[in-house]
Formats: structure tokens, sequence, C-alpha cells
């Protein structure tokens, strides 16, 4: 009776214990709310190209570069979440509740510092950025204009991935979830009133996009931070632990630091591509961010896979079960596989009907159809290098994830679509062959470092 008791205790202290049990029910335990936290931003994404497409292909235009300038910004910061969850799921598996709260605090305040110091570069670098990604007369003022707003409040996007990563790394796969549903719910619903108007409301256009992103992503901060405040979950913030760590924090940043550098450049790369883009055009600029941001969101619920078994790898380890903790990550890639192969499917099937929903433009359907025709199907390898990916995350292994990604972008992908659209006369269908050959390439890599297994013996 006694045991039972203190094993019920434990239970209701650290919710469901995910390094026991059936493995397939701990994966789909984690990753349906994980699939539902980041499929939720479909929702938004499809949202905001359907509305700003509705402005027409110069609008379009502009916030694709845009959003690739942000998220090379966010990159840069962005690692710290990786290096937060890493540290919280081992410290959730070895049960020490108190150290997990404390890597918490550590990785908000890390997250804050260098979110608001790369806020204030970007402002600064805004306009030559655009205007070397090829921004012309129409779509330069529009982009800065969007840039402008989601810049200056970069922090509230930066810090609500980060504690989302944590709070996954704990378990609290729902908690995350929710947010990025409140998220969502109140970017979609401010968005077409701020950029068309309604009532007293003057119409902002591309600026009202850039406005209901910040205050849908700025609600969803507030309420982690009551989450953390409350003790809602399996981790918090003590109000008389506020003090900096900087043993911890270096700790934090030496498992992000490889994880900041390869989204970094996965980022800049894709700043790369969009520059070579420019070269053909507003309709290829245009046609590229449909056919991108639809591939995006097919590859969304892979990341969800993703953040499932990274989590899982991290518990698993942390409890000192490497053999389960692979498993995890080979089980998750197979489902990962099966999703993708049928997502791929659908979008080379209705490849041109998905595209003139947000742009009927001959020229944009055109562009974007082939584009989904030659890179979707290579995103099949794309899921399994996500997944892999975030299972080197959960270990803390980030550096196989940096060396495979800047070997697959930088050394195949940017060379292999600049050699084939300019030297050999493909123009924008050559970018999409070198997009394809370096996504079989990334899934190929990571399963092989991953087969080595030496991330099981990474101390965090």
């Amino acid at each position: 009776m006694a045991r039972r008791s203190e094993s019920a205790k434990a239970s209701g202290l650290w919710g469901r214990d995910l390094t026991s049990g059936s493995l397939h029910r701990n994966i789909w335990y984690l990753a349906l709310p994980m699939i539902l936290e980041t499929g939720i931003q479909n929702v938004t994404q499809v949202l905001d190209m359907y509305w700003v497409g509705r402005l027409g292909s110069a609008a379009l235009a502009a916030v694709t570069v845009s959003i690739t300038i942000r998220w090379v910004i966010n990159s840069l910061s962005n690692g710290l979440g990786i290096g937060g969850m890493a540290v919280v799921a081992r410290r959730i598996g070895e049960r020490d509740r108190a150290a997990a709260a404390h890597a918490v605090w550590q990785t908000i305040l890390l997250g804050l510092a260098t979110s608001l110091l790369l806020g204030g570069l970007g402002l600064l670098l805004a306009r030559p950025l655009l205007t070397l990604l090829g921004a012309d007369a129409a779509v330069l003022p529009l982009g800065l204009a969007y840039l402008r707003i989601t810049l200056g409040g970069i922090f509230v996007f930066i810090l609500t991935f980060v504690i989302n990563s944590m709070l996954r790394g704990a378990g609290e796969a729902r908690l995350a979830m929710a947010v990025l549903f409140l998220t969502t719910a109140v970017t979609a619903g401010l968005e077409p009133v701020l950029v068309f108007g309604w009532g007293p409301l003057p119409a902002l256009g591309v600026a009202g996009s850039a406005w209901a992103t910040i205050l849908g992503f700025g609600a969803g901060l507030a309420w982690q931070a009551a989450i953390l405040l409350r003790g809602r979950a399996r981790i918090g913030i003590n109000l008389h632990d506020l003090r900096p760590d900087l043993p911890l924090m270096g700790r934090i940043v030496r498992i992000a630091l490889p994880s900041t550098v390869q989204m970094t450049l996965r980022s800049s790369s894709r700043l790369a591509i969009v520059g070579l883009i420019g070269l053909y055009g507003t309709f290829a600029m245009a046609g590229y961010g449909v056919a991108n941001r639809l591939l995006l969101i097919a590859l969304i619920p892979g990341f969800g896979l993703g953040n499932a078994a990274g989590t899982l790898v991290g518990q698993n380890l942390g409890a000192h079960k490497p053999r389960r903790a692979e498993w995890s990550a080979w089980w998750v890639s197979a489902y990962a596989v099966g999703y993708m192969a049928t997502t791929v499917a659908l979008l080379c099937a209705f490849a041109r009907s998905l595209i003139a929903m947000f742009d009927p433009t001959p020229q944009v359907v055109d562009i974007g159809a082939v584009c989904l025709h030659i890179v979707a199907p290579s995103m099949i390898a794309s899921a399994v290098g996500v997944v892999l990916a975030r299972g080197f995350d959960g270990a803390g292994d980030t550096v196989p994830a940096m060396v495979v990604n800047v070997l697959t972008l930088w050394g195949i992908e940017v060379p292999f679509a600049y050699g084939l659209s300019r030297w050999l006369g493909l123009g924008v269908v050559g970018i999409w062959w070198g997009r394809a050959i370096a996504n079989l390439a990334n899934g190929l890599l990571f399963a092989i470092w991953f087969r080595l297994g030496r991330w099981k013996r990474r101390e965090v």
C-alpha cells in the first residue's frame, strides 16, 4: 500500500512517465498535441497568404522577402529554445524539478537579451537587406512597413517559441499546444480587420498583417507567463531565484550554439535562394512565396513529430534508457514518412488549384505549380531529417544537425540552385531542382549519423 501511495504521489507530481510503458502510446501522447500545436500555425499562414494575396502580387512578394529576413534574425536566438529544452528534458527525466525550473528562467533571460539586441540590429539593416534581395520600387516600401513592425516586437516571437520548447521538453505538450491555439485565434481574428479596416479602424494593408502577428504572439507570451508564475506546469519560475546563473547560462549557450548556427545558416540559405529568385522578377517571387509556404505548411506536422522525438530522447536518456531513446526516434521517423508521402501526393495532384487560391495571376500559378511538382517529393526525406535532428537536439548533441544542415544547404542547395539556374540555363526551374537534391541528401545524412549512436553518450 505504501508503495502504491508513493507511486501515485509521484505520478501526480510528474504526470505521465514517458520513460516506461508502451513506446507507441507515449509517442502519440506527445505527438498529437505537438502536431496540433505546430499544425495550428498552418491556419495563420494560410490566412496570411490569403489576405495579403488580396492586396496584389507586390504585397505577396514583399511579405515573402520580409518574413525570410525576419526568420534569419529569429534563428540567431531560436537555438536557445533547443538548449533550454535539452536541459529541461534531462532534468525532468532525472526527477529534479527545481533544477528544471532554474534552467527555465536562465533561458528566458538569455532569450530576452539576445532578441532585443537582434531586433535592433535588424531594424538598422532592413532597407539594405530588402534592396539586396531585389525588392523593386513597388515592393520596397511594403517590405519596410512589415519589417519595422515585426522586428520592433521580435522578442514576442523569440520568447514564445523558447518557452514552448521548454514546455515540450518537460512533457507539457498540451499546454504548448494551447498557447499556439490562443496565438492563432488572436492573429486570425485581427488580421482581416487590420489589413482591410473595419468601422473606425483604417485599412493598414501589409502593416496590418504585421500588427496582427505581433499582437497574436503577444497574447501567447502573456499566457505563458501566467502558466509559469502560477505553477500550472511541471516547470515554472521561482520568484526567489531570479538572479542570473552565469555557469548554467554558459552551459545552455554551449548546447544552443551549434543549433543556433545551423538555424541561422538554414534561414540565411533561404535568404540566398530568395535573392536568386529575385533575379527572375516579381511573379517568380510571388509564385515561390505561395509554393514555399505550402511546402512549409505540409512539413509543419513533421516538426510536431520531431518535437515529440526530442522530448522522448531527452527524457529516456535522463532515465538511463538509451536503447528506448533510439527506438523512439526511429519509430517517429517512420510515422513522419507515412504522413509526408500522403501529403506530397495531394500537393502534386492539386498544385495549380492551390497556387491559384492565393494568387490567380497565370504567371504566378505556372511558376508555383512547377515548384511544387519538383520540390514536394523530396520533402519525404526532409521529414526524416527534421525528426532525427530533433532527436539529436533532445540528447543535447546539437553538432550533427549543424554539420548536416551546413553541408546540405550551403554545400549542395545554394551552389546547385545557382549552377543549374544560371550556368546550365534552366532558369528558376534550376532553383527548384537544387532544393530537391539538397532535401534528399539531408534526410540520408541524418539517418546515417543518427545510426552511429554517439549521441547516447552526450552529457547535459
